[in-house]
């Protein structure tokens, strides 16, 4: 985990979501704690923030940058009361009903999609093209997330997309680095 966070910030990730189902609140809570401490010594004028997915109380607790929440999850306005003003709050949104409230309760920023078949969740339907470029015109930064790869970037430009969220093109990559500085890249073309 060390070496892929370190690594990870290296290549010129700007942001961190540790998300894992599997662990307790405290194992969790250390790994943030780990995240926090490596992206705060990396040498890049702006270190990558650390986002925590779902549990609002483990952000709270390693003191993560913010939490990203899906619709099941604590809603945007509760989490603003529990982290405060300083702290990031992402909102999943699988339509423009649900990116505009997230806007509307406070979200600093949106996770769209499934926009592709994933290889670490499987979705029952994908984002429309027409929902991904209505949510791009929003006022606040949103990512494209599901099965977001290298070849399929430039579709998600086009329809104004310019952040992504990846965990798989990444994590199951030969060298995680390369291709995160792949992705980096082609968002920055």
């Amino acid at each position: 985990f060390e070496r892929l966070v370190t690594s990870l910030c290296g290549a010129g990730v700007r942001m961190l979501q540790i998300r894992d189902k599997e662990l307790g609140d405290d194992e969790l809570a250390a790994r943030v704690e780990t995240a926090m401490a490596i992206a705060r010594s990396a040498t890049s004028a702006r270190p990558p923030l650390v986002i925590v997915n779902d549990r609002v109380h483990v952000a709270a607790q390693a003191g993560a940058d913010g939490v990203h929440v899906g619709a099941r999850d604590m809603p945007v306005t509760e989490t603003r009361r529990v982290l405060g003003s300083d702290v990031i709050i992402g909102r999943t949104a699988h339509s423009i009903d649900e990116a505009r409230q997230a806007v509307a309760d406070g979200a600093d920023y949106l996770g769209v999609g499934p926009c592709f078949p994933s290889t670490t969740k499987s979705f029952a339907s994908h984002a429309s093209r027409a929902f991904l470029a209505e949510a791009a015109k929003l006022p606040l930064p949103v990512f494209a997330i599901g099965g977001i790869t290298f070849d399929r970037v430039s579709e998600l430009r086009s329809l104004g997309i310019e952040r992504i969220a990846v965990a798989a093109a990444i994590t199951l990559a030969v060298d995680p680095a390369v291709a995160a500085r792949n992705l980096v890249d082609a968002l920055t073309e």
